[in-house]
């Protein structure tokens, strides 16, 4: 019986033990990260594939492996704690940059619906973390005394305050306006772009007069602040249109190439889920050039 109770009263023997499970637990994760092994993208056929069609997690893995370096610092920052977790001393100091590394994984499993194996791995990671936080608390109190008895020594000014309270607000209030104005910008061409959600808007039929021209593929996209892209068959086309204006009231489509800032004007009208533009191709023969469009909303998986 007093061995038992012995036992439960060394908080040193319990500190070693979650310290060294957090420790050798992230060495792999940080060496496959300086080794550039954790990031890759498979299968390889994921690449060819619309990013409509990939998954947020392959589209988070191919960003968090995009850069290198990055990949190798991020390894650096989570092996130089876990080798400081190993040795008593600096335990509390490997613990403290240890944090942000692990509260950082498992909100990004979390925020980005990782898989649920990462999800779980992440979740204890972050508890031995805390735990180790825990162990250590004394010493973070006498740390954060040190702290607020060195701060006490600086008063706060109070016409410092007013400055920069008001600095703050003026700044934010003038950074914050054209950024609201570009969240809610949008139109019945554009969709809910800010949402995920744009407005994809297929050819379908292109005639002068009467007579169908030979079909081609075709797409287009209007977005905030009249940018104008358009996919062909041979993929993003963008050096001929780059952007257009929307005359509602006279049910007026202009569009911009960079070599023209007159335009080229079409008669537009939405009717359910086709669009129809129209422009004359050839005054003197009276001949006008037709544009169908079917709408098709990009991502439409909520």
């Amino acid at each position: 019986m007093n061995k038992t109770v012995s036992f439960l009263k060394k908080p040193d023997l319990y500190l070693g033990i979650v310290r060294y499970v957090l420790a050798l637990g992230m060495i792999p994760y940080a060496l496959t990260k300086i080794l550039r092994t954790q990031f890759v993208l498979l299968p390889a056929a994921n690449w060819q594939r619309p990013i409509e069609e990939v998954s947020g997690s392959a589209i988070a893995w191919t960003f968090l492996g995009y850069s290198p370096w990055f990949q190798v610092l991020l390894g650096f920052l989570e092996l130089i704690p876990a080798l400081m977790l190993l040795f008593r001393r600096t335990t509390l100091l490997g613990a403290i940059l240890m944090l942000p590394m692990t509260l950082n994984v498992y909100l990004i499993n979390i925020a980005l619906n990782l898989w649920d194996s990462t999800k779980q791995i992440s979740l204890i990671l972050l508890l031995l973390n805390l735990t180790v936080l825990i162990f250590k608390w004394k010493s973070i109190v006498q740390i954060v005394n040190i702290i607020i008895a060195r701060a006490k020594r600086f008063r706060f000014n109070l016409f410092e305050v007013v400055i920069n309270s008001v600095l703050v607000l003026v700044i934010g209030y003038f950074a914050m306006q054209p950024l609201i104005a570009y969240k809610n910008e949008r139109n019945e061409l554009t969709g809910d772009w800010y949402n995920l959600h744009p407005i994809e808007w297929v050819l379908t039929e292109e005639k002068i007069n009467d007579s169908l021209l030979p079909a081609r593929n075709y797409k287009a996209y209007y977005g905030a602040y009249g940018s104008y892209s358009r996919n062909g068959d041979n993929g993003l086309l963008d050096r001929d249109i780059r952007s257009y204006s929307l005359n509602k009231e006279k049910n007026e489509l202009t569009l911009f190439p960079d070599y023209d800032t007159l335009g080229k004007k079409y008669s537009y009208s939405i009717k359910d889920s086709v669009l129809r533009l129209e422009t004359m191709y050839d005054k003197t023969a009276n001949q006008k050039y037709i544009q169908v469009f079917h709408r098709r909303i990009i991502n439409k998986r909520d």
